[in-house]
């Protein structure tokens, strides 16, 4: 059972004592029952704590929000949008150790590269403890940090314009701009051929949401 583990670790900018946890982060289940090995999913269930902490602990420290607020951008940051997101701007989904038959899909699920994030979140806190997790964490999810906390409402905008609005035609439009390691994305919402809000972000979701945000608050006003 090999993987690259030199080019994983330059992507992820931290290096492993134990390799074998790097592997193990790496390896579907998929694939474990095919040989007979430890899958990702007890590290995707301790990273998921160990991310859910992390976030926890800086939106508390950043912000003054109560606590209804505080679990509700707590669940958008960590959701399995955003994080399939960092996965795919990392492009480290292509090194995971996957079965024959998950082999043959050419994109894997959200969900399979939100565990594999919080599975190496997992390993890098068995390997090197919390408080280079904690940097690991912040870094990674810094862009989607920033645009989260511009947010003021943390229900869905999307589903509130859809049923403020229920006859008329809504489309989002996005386009993904930036650096390849540091991207965004610039979306608008389009109301009846319409362009009436837009939003930028460091994720598509997110980005969407500003863009109906901006068009709740002009239907609001008229």
């Amino acid at each position: 059972m090999e993987i690259n583990s030199e080019a994983i670790e330059k992507i992820l900018g931290t290096s492993f004592k134990n390799k074998n946890l790097l592997v193990e982060a790496f390896t579907h289940s998929s694939y474990a029952n095919e040989h007979k090995v430890h899958s990702n999913e007890r590290l995707e269930f301790l990273g998921d704590s160990v991310l859910g902490l992390i976030i926890t602990k800086k939106i508390y420290s950043t912000t003054k929000f109560k606590e209804g607020d505080l679990s509700k951008l707590r669940a958008l940051i960590v959701s399995e949008t955003p994080l399939s997101e960092v996965v795919d701007n990392l492009k480290i989904e292509e090194y995971m150790l996957k079965g024959k038959g998950e082999s043959k899909n050419t994109v894997s699920s959200k969900a399979i590269k939100c565990d594999l994030f919080e599975a190496i979140v997992g390993a890098i806190y068995l390997d090197k403890g919390y408080e280079e997790t904690e940097r690991f964490v912040l870094e990674k999810l810094k862009g989607i940090l920033s645009s989260a906390l511009k947010l003021k409402d943390f229900e869905d905008e999307k589903t509130r314009l859809q049923e403020l609005l229920p006859k008329d035609k809504i489309v989002y439009s996005s386009i993904k701009k930036g650096e390849e390691n540091n991207p965004y994305y610039v979306s608008s919402v389009i109301i009846n051929g319409k362009v009436c809000g837009r939003g930028q972000a460091s994720n598509k979701r997110t980005s969407e949401r500003l863009a109906a945000k901006q068009a709740l608050d002009s239907v609001k006003s008229k």
